[in-house]
């Protein structure tokens, strides 16, 4: 009678715990990243180093808590800044938070992308953003963000311009 007690107790558990991991797989939106704020840091060698200010906006029901964030910025096809973080701070459902990243912008990459520039002066300027946010536990999940899109470029004289 014990043993068929104990056995009914922990098929029981063994279920309600079944349970609750499904419920934890359940689709994740993925959150907004937006830049806040740039700051140009000292050059070190033929590297630019580039301080960018994020806000994290979470469309969740539940927390999420971020272990890392990698992102790159490329304008017209030139992947020009990357960077990563560990230091990130937990973002409440239905909230936000602020980070702080630093960037870097390789002499190379710049060139190129000066060159390209100088090519098609008054194209768009095409960007594209990525970001791989790495989650906690209990989720254990990868979160690949894109935003792409382009910038008109200024024409001279078009600002401000008077006309006769």
């Amino acid at each position: 009678m014990v043993r068929a007690l104990a056995s009914g107790l922990v098929l029981s558990l063994l279920a309600l715990l079944l349970a609750a991991c499904a419920g934890l797989g359940g689709p994740i939106e993925n959150p907004r990243v937006t830049v806040t704020s740039l700051r140009l840091l000292p050059a070190e060698g033929v590297e630019q180093r580039i301080e960018v200010g994020l806000r994290l906006l979470n469309p969740n029901s539940f927390d999420l808590d971020a272990k890392g964030l990698v992102i790159s910025l490329g304008l017209n096809g030139v992947p020009l800044l990357k960077g990563a973080t560990a230091d990130l701070p937990r973002v409440p459902a239905y909230g936000e938070a602020t980070t702080q990243l630093t960037l870097s912008v390789s002499l190379m990459s710049g060139l190129r992308l000066i060159s390209r520039l100088a090519e098609q002066p008054d194209e768009p300027l095409q960007y594209r953003l990525e970001a791989r946010l790495d989650l906690r536990r209990p989720f254990w999940k990868r979160l690949t963000l894109m935003e792409q899109g382009e910038i008109a470029p200024r024409r001279a004289g078009a600002a401000g311009a008077e006309t006769d």
